[in-house]
């Protein structure tokens, strides 16, 4: 598949995120108790339809070791960057409105090790505009006169001198939530219903505190079912990402061709399924999956209000001698759903343009 179309279809990877994450509909009450994967699917809905919202996310690298022979040439600076990422955390706090479009990020990144440092990055974002804080490193020198203020960038002009036009379907709000349920949908009604879902008693979620939750719902991957999983990603959901995205509007927002999802999916269909079966099979050398689960705790309005994935694995290569383990967890909490933001950047005025930065010397 050309890089276009991988381009385009990495709106499945936000689907399988937001399948895990998303953000109302009140259609809380049930006469008969729903199933794990329909309870996922309702959740899912809803988040895509929220209209506003504030989201904490976070996630840290809590283990991760790589081993290598001596000899090999890149095992220092492999330990480098070991060193540098292992227990680093990742910390969204976003807040988001869709009439009028307008989203702020905290981001912030936190390296321990011999390089440890926090970095904080504020963006803003509207309709037509980012604003991008310059942040204030100090193994990274800049201008006084820089520091603190907001690179502004204007997405039609930043369009025009890439020489393509500006997709501002991608940036409608419920034109991309359209889009995230459909994919959500497609992804989700390709796993079984038994081997992969299941609910998890509330009390024993472990749910932080001030999350109330009514329903808590597991999609899990264990080391037994790894490669049934990966089947069905690649035989079965990835067919169905492409057939909802083959529609004149899926195709004008994520910027493909007809021809191109067509090629896509005779690429599937014609893939040599007897070999990724053998390779699949030796996978089982190779990969340990210890633990993959994603909790996502649903409240009375049946809205995904918590999240949180929890994954260890750990691999080995016997013909390079190389090893490793990498343990994760990350969680997304949603609040004021549906309610009037109050934002704490607002529209940034202390800006610069990318054509200033670009002519001022360092």
């Amino acid at each position: 598949m050309n890089k276009k179309l991988f381009g385009g279809l990495g709106a499945v990877a936000m689907a399988g995120t937001l399948v895990l994450s998303g953000c109302g509909n009140n259609n809380s009450a049930a006469a008969v108790e729903e199933s794990p994967k329909a309870l996922l699917k309702e959740s899912v809905a809803n988040s895509m339809a929220a209209t506003s919202y504030e989201m904490d996310s976070n996630f840290t690298l809590n283990e991760l070791t790589v081993v290598m022979p001596p000899s090999s040439a890149d095992s220092q600076s492999v330990d480098q960057v070991v060193s540098m990422l292992k227990g680093a955390e990742f910390n969204v706090n976003a807040i988001y409105q869709g009439d009028p479009m307008q989203m702020e990020m905290m981001m912030e990144v936190k390296l321990k090790g011999d390089m440890e440092m926090t970095i904080k990055l504020p963006i803003v974002m509207t309709k037509e505009k980012m604003y991008m804080k310059i942040p204030n490193i100090a193994i990274l020198p800049l201008p006084q006169n820089l520091v603190g203020k907001f690179i502004e960038i204007d997405l039609k002009e930043l369009a025009a001198e890439q020489g393509t036009e500006f997709n501002e379907a991608m940036l409608d709000p419920k034109k991309s939530q359209k889009l995230g349920a459909d994919l959500s949908a497609a992804v989700l009604d390709s796993f079984e219903e038994g081997t992969y879902f299941k609910k998890v008693a509330v009390g024993e979620a472990g749910l932080p505190e001030g999350v109330t939750a009514e329903d808590v719902v597991r999609f899990e991957v264990t080391n037994e079912n790894v490669k049934e999983a990966i089947t069905t990603l690649v035989n079965v959901a990835l067919p169905k990402v492409i057939e909802t995205l083959d529609t004149p509007e899926y195709r004008e927002m994520i910027g493909v061709t007809e021809q191109e999802l067509q090629d896509a999916k005779k690429e599937l269909s014609t893939a040599d399924n007897e070999q990724m079966s053998k390779d699949l099979d030796e996978l089982k050398n190779y990969l340990t999956v210890n633990t993959f689960q994603v909790d996502t705790a649903l409240n009375a309005d049946k809205f995904p209000i918590h999240q949180k994935m929890t994954v260890d694995v750990s691999f080995k290569d016997p013909e390079s001698s190389t090893s490793g383990t990498v343990s994760l967890e990350g969680s997304s909490t949603y609040s004021k759903v549906n309610e009037k933001q109050t934002f704490e950047i607002g529209i940034p005025t202390e800006t610069i343009t990318l054509e200033e930065l670009e002519n001022m010397e360092f």
